[in-house]
């Protein structure tokens, strides 16, 4: 009776899809970081929302997001290119009817797929003159405001990983601020 229960409570609260989009402000941390300042990029892609009760949901996302800094001494920035998975655990407050607050947090895996650098900085084995680790590992945090179907998040995500290889001298991690809007179907 309880399972019965449960799946139709689950099942009331709805799985949703929609589209994201927004403006990335990343930067590197540790060695790597040291003479890099932070530089603007952009995210888009897919989200899902699977409420689990009316004020919990799991929302996974697929996204293309860049990441990267430029030099404090001026010069081209270095723009790396990822396919993000985020997990968000989302709880929602409601404001009113139609409007609610977001506040969410999870792990984010992404995955290299382009440098707007030639080697060294590139994605791939260091056998190969490649610098750059293309896994990426990390932490989410933020809030938001959702109306109706539209919505509006800041969020933080708090690389966990090396950025570059085992077998380079540095270490350095993603860090980046994002702004985003969606739209839930």
């Amino acid at each position: 009776m309880a399972v019965a229960l449960s799946a139709a409570t689950v099942s009331a609260q709805g799985l949703k899809f929609g589209v994201t989009a927004g403006l990335n402000i990343p930067s590197f941390s540790g060695d790597l970081g040291k003479n890099m300042e932070s530089t603007f990029g952009f995210q888009a892609g897919v989200v899902a929302d699977y409420g689990l009760t009316e004020s919990f949901s799991i929302a996974p996302e697929l996204l293309f997001s860049q990441r990267g800094a430029k030099p404090k001494s001026g010069g081209d920035a270095i723009t790396l290119s990822y396919l993000q998975l985020p997990i968000n655990a989302t709880y929602k407050i409601a404001v009113n009817d139609n409007s609610k607050v977001l506040v969410f947090a999870g792990p984010y895996v992404g995955y290299g797929i382009s440098s707007s650098e030639e080697k060294p900085y590139t994605f791939g084995s260091v056998d190969d003159g490649n610098m750059l680790n293309p896994l990426d590992f990390g932490l989410n945090i933020g809030a938001g405001y959702q109306f109706g179907s539209i919505f509006a998040k800041a969020q933080y995500n708090l690389g966990l990983t090396n950025v570059l290889n085992k077998e380079a001298e540095t270490d350095g991690s993603n860090g980046n601020i994002a702004i985003t809007v969606g739209y839930l179907f």
